[in-house]
């Protein structure tokens, strides 16, 4: 069986849309981490496999670009493949389509490999650079370019970790700082916009009841920039720009 692609469906549930009746991006997100994981597990090289060895995967950049949200009880699949890393990162497609076969939308992350114990990243086990594939381009641009410095905060959220919020690593799962960059905008700046894009990338891990300030700066009609920012320390989380058409 050629396990190098990997394909999963999915219905839109009521409680996976916003006002608009549509997905949100979050959730595209989720739609994305899933079939992800699944992949890795068939392969298997997911979470629970590396941790066996003293390992875990961690999420360092995630890229999303959404050109039409699928309503409410549509049908979509979400096609994912690994490609070939840098041997510190392993790079994922995906690509998300409505049941007729139209693109919806296209994302692409990049991954490292973490010592548990250690708290460092470390080279890219060979069996799993092997199984990436061998591309000469990506749905989305490879972007290893750093973010713009936040100079001027205008938004400040205040949240709280919770249970909800963890993951198997027992940290903040990764889709919840997309939610989090783009929840808390003022109505009058987004209401009649639906974010369409999200590049962020991760610094920190955060735990259960961490207190965070998600701090926004807008940088044009329709940008935003993002950091996320843990209250105790003043350590940055993640930092990301979204788009909102």
């Amino acid at each position: 069986m050629d396990l190098s692609t990997y394909q999963d469906h999915f219905t839109v549930r009521s409680y996976e849309v916003d006002i608009s009746g549509r997905c949100t991006l979050p959730q595209v997100a989720n739609y994305f981490q899933e079939a992800a994981g699944k992949h890795a597990d068939a392969l298997e090289f997911d979470i629970s496999h590396l941790q066996a060895k003293g390992l875990t995967w961690v999420l360092y950049r995630m890229h999303i670009e959404i050109d039409e949200f699928p309503k409410r009880w549509d049908e979509v699949t979400v096609q994912t493949w690994p490609s070939s890393g840098d041997g510190i990162r392993a790079f994922r497609d995906y690509e998300l389509r409505a049941v007729n076969g139209k693109r919806l939308g296209v994302g692409i992350s990049q991954w490292m490999v973490l010592d548990i114990t250690k708290r460092r990243p470390v080279r890219m086990p060979k069996e799993v650079m092997e199984m990436g594939i061998n591309v000469e381009t990506h749905l989305l641009e490879v972007d290893k370019s750093p973010f713009q410095k936040m100079e001027n905060p205008e938004f400040n959220a205040v949240v709280q970790v919770g249970r909800q919020d963890l993951d198997m690593n027992n940290h903040a799962n990764n889709v919840k700082y997309i939610e989090w960059m783009i929840s808390y905008l003022p109505v009058e700046t987004t209401a009649s916009k639906k974010c369409r894009s999200i590049n962020l990338q991760y610094h920190a891990e955060c735990s259960l009841n961490d207190v965070l300030h998600v701090k926004t700066q807008q940088l044009n009609e329709h940008r935003f920039l993002h950091n996320i920012i843990k209250n105790d320390s003043g350590d940055l989380l993640a930092e990301g720009v979204s788009q909102w058409v």
